[in-house]
This record gives structure tokens, sequence and C-alpha cells, in this order.
């Protein structure tokens, strides 16, 4: 069992030390649903998550994170306050539906509030509502699932379903960015509380450092290469965004994805298996790899469409690196209208050929920046599980 009391020392997934704070809310049982699990190999959600629980721990709550065991080579050890859980189903595609339905009803026992990550588990929320009882349901809507290009016909429509059912009857609702916020107040009716994604998480590295793993891990030269990480999905515009970068004749563009996992991506590989201004790189968790490459891009390129406030752009900002991001409201939302935008691809390509890359450059000390720090985000999160804080 674990000790309803106890504050032990906690550290990030990072490594660093998170500081415990007296805990001016009740100390509460809350278990965090809806991932892949930790440790972290998927996307955001899971980052967020590991940045997430232990921070909860140091804030005097008790936290179990459930995962997937599915192919997963390693497991997050259990600490003082924190419990990992792995269920043998697959957290994403149709699984996630029984995935996320299982962790719920496993949670049950231990827990006084349930954070629900996403909405593939809607079309449950009625039930779940039902069973929790005095139980708090937190659910974070991500992007809004159902208005990725890669969904048609019955999955769509699926998927508006669980997001419509899981808004509707979730205790709280949490939006990552007030682009999300605005559609779920216009199309629901309902309330969000708006909690982004934290990036005082990524790592720090020396410029020598940097510039020599970019050289010896990557074959790049620092300061001469455009970036991307991304998930090769249609709607993140990774085919059109290669397209510009070609056509505009900049020396070497690096987009960091799982291409082996999609099928856009393999057919991006093979497309330019033979372009040496192309580099792909298959998905990459590494930190200091993944901090190597951002601080040593020239430029880095953002083509989400969609999702509300995106890990990836926000990571970018303590490197101090010029941005050119798709100009939609999510994006404009996230960098408080800083850096450069594009609009279609040609416009892309009109950008890289005259860049202007002072007037790109977010500055990530602005105090636009401030609500990315991740202390701030565990304590929004608590205060929403909290039984008195009304739905």
């Amino acid at each position: 069992m674990l000790d309803r009391d106890a504050k032990p020392a906690v550290t990030s997934s990072s490594g660093l030390p998170v500081a415990c704070e007296p805990a001016s809310q009740s100390r509460l049982r809350i278990a965090l649903i809806g991932t892949d699990g930790l440790p972290a190999r998927y996307g955001g959600f899971e980052t967020c998550v590991a940045e997430l629980a232990p921070r909860l721990v140091a804030l005097g709550h008790q936290v179990q994170v459930f995962g997937s065991s599915i192919g997963r080579g390693s497991r997050a050890a259990d600490r003082p306050g924190l419990r990992h859980r792995y269920l043998p189903l697959r957290a994403n595609g149709p699984a996630s539906v029984p995935y996320d339905l299982l962790s719920f009803l496993f949670s049950l026992r231990r827990c006084d509030a349930v954070v629900v990550m996403g909405v593939s588990a809607g079309v449950c929320m009625p039930l779940m509502r039902w069973l929790a009882g005095a139980r708090r349901i937190v659910v974070n809507v991500d992007g809004l699932e159902a208005r990725r290009s890669k969904w048609r016909g019955l999955p769509r429509a699926f998927l508006r379903l669980s997001e419509r059912l899981a808004i509707r009857h979730a205790h709280q609702v949490i939006s990552d960015n007030q682009g999300i916020a605005d559609i779920v107040a216009s199309t629901y009716g309902r309330a969000s509380t708006i909690i982004p994604y934290g990036n005082d998480h990524v790592q720090p590295i020396e410029s020598e450092q940097a510039r020599a793993l970019v050289r010896q891990r990557f074959g790049l030269e620092p300061g001469c290469y455009l970036l991307t990480v991304a998930r090769i999905e249609p709607e993140n515009q990774i085919a059109e965004m290669m397209e510009a970068a070609l056509a505009s004749g900049v020396e070497r563009y690096v987009v960091v994805g799982n291409f082996s996992t999609t099928a856009l991506g393999q057919q991006l590989q093979q497309r330019y298996r033979e372009e040496p201004r192309i580099q792909c790189i298959d998905a990459l968790f590494e930190p200091q790899a993944l901090a190597a490459l951002r601080a040593g891009c020239r430029l880095y390129l953002h083509g989400h469409s969609v999702g509300g406030t995106n890990p990836s752009l926000i990571e970018m900002l303590p490197y101090h690196r010029p941005i050119l991001a798709f100009d939609c409201i999510f994006n404009r939302h996230t960098l408080a209208d800083q850096g450069g935008y594009f609009a279609s691809a040609a416009a892309l390509e009109q950008c890289l050929r005259t860049p202007d890359l002072q007037a790109w450059t977010p500055q990530p000390d602005d105090p636009a920046f401030a609500h990315y720090r991740w202390t701030a985000i565990a304590r929004a999160y608590s205060r929403l599980c909290q039984p008195e804080v009304m739905a």
C-alpha cells in the first residue's frame, strides 16, 4: 500500500530534483491514465505525465501511472508515492478504448481522482462518471483528435462521439491552448481550464558539446541545417515542408519522427533515400541528442496545423533559435505571435529564399512564455483534482 502521508524527494524525467513544498490542498490519490506509460516512448502526453507525476508527489499526493506493456523493453521504477502499473493492451489505435476503460477500472480502488489524457474512452465516460461516485474525473482533451485529416468516415464519427461524451461527462475539462478552449466552448458549450505543456525539462547543452555531437552522431555541420521534430502525420505537413525546403535550395533539412511506423513516413523515406539534402531520423527520445540537434539548427520548421500546444514547438523555445511555423490559431497562441509564419508550401519556399532569422527568433524569457513551467502546471492539475472544485 502507498503511504498517504509520505512526502519524499523526487526527480523529474530529466533527472533533475523536484523540490517538495507544503501542500495547501488536500492530499489525494491520483491516477494518470490514457497514455502509453513510462519511460516515455511515444509522444507529448507521455512527456507530460513523466514531468507531472513526480511534481504531484512533491505536492503531497500519491500517484499511480498506467502504461502499456506491449513491446516495452523497460519499465519505470516505483518510488515512494509513485506507482506504475502496466496492462497487456496497446495504448493507441482501436485498443485504446478498452485500454483506457480497464485502466480506469483498475484505478478505482485506490484513487480519489482520475486524470484522463485524451478522449479515446469518451464513449465509456457516462459509465465511468457513474462508477466514479465521489471520485473526480479530469479530462485533457488533447488536440481534439477527430479534426485530424487521417480520420474519415466511421472512425471520425466515433472520435467525435467520444469527444462529445468525454467533454460532457467529465468533472473538469483541460484544454492545452486557447484555440482548443475556444473550440470546446463554441462546439460543446463547455468552459475548460487552459493548462499548457511545460518546457523547462529540456536539457541545456554547452555549445561545444552540441557542435561535437551533431557532427559525430549525425554527420551535420552546426548552423547549416533546418530541423523539424514531429510525428509523421499528414496534418503536420512533413511532405510539403520537404518539397519547399528542396525547392528553396537549403543545404540540409533534418526531420526527426516516427518514419518506420507510419505509411507516410515510409513513403517519404523511400522517396528521398537518394536525396542528400533530406535527412530522416527515426523517432529519437535521447535528451542529449535532441538538445544537440535543436541547439545546432539554423532554423526550426513547425508544420503542425492542429493539436493545440504542440510539445515539440515549445521545447524549441529555450534554445533561442529562429522558428517558422504554420499559420494557425494554435501556433500563434503557443508562440504569442512571435516567430515567423507560413500559410502554404509556396509561402514557405519564399520565406526560406529570403529568411529573416532575427525577426523569427522568439524571446524565451518573454513573460508570455512564463506559463510553460511544470511546477505551475502540476499545481493547476492538483487544483482540478480537489473535491471542492465544482464541475
